[in-house]
């Protein structure tokens, strides 16, 4: 049975049968072109094209994490993952998510 500690927003991701989550982080970010004034005061400011969301999912046990869904991340990939196997430990993963959506 899936179980996350705590974990009230997996962003779309579920965590896998056997396995458990045990953190989750989401950053979304957006460049911002802005103009100065002679006294260096931002007079002007306007948010860029694209603005990007990584999400982070981290688990231990069984170590396959599903893709949060498209609402979630809009039509995001997996950039990133890693997987570590121990004989001391529990196996645990962690898979990042990112997507890019215009503004």
């Amino acid at each position: 049975m899936p179980a996350s500690f705590g974990i009230t927003d997996q962003f779309g991701g579920t965590a896998p049968s056997g396995g458990w989550v045990q953190s989750t982080e989401s950053t979304e970010t957006c460049e911002v072109a802005t103009i100065r004034n002679e006294a260096g005061a931002t007079i002007a400011a306007q948010a860029k094209g694209v603005a990007t969301k990584v999400v982070v999912i981290k688990s231990k046990g069984d170590v396959s994490v599903t893709a949060p869904s498209t609402g979630n991340v809009g039509s995001g990939k997996v950039t990133s993952s890693k997987i570590t196997e121990s004989n001391d430990d529990f196996s645990s993963a962690e898979v990042t998510f990112t997507s890019y959506s215009t503004i």
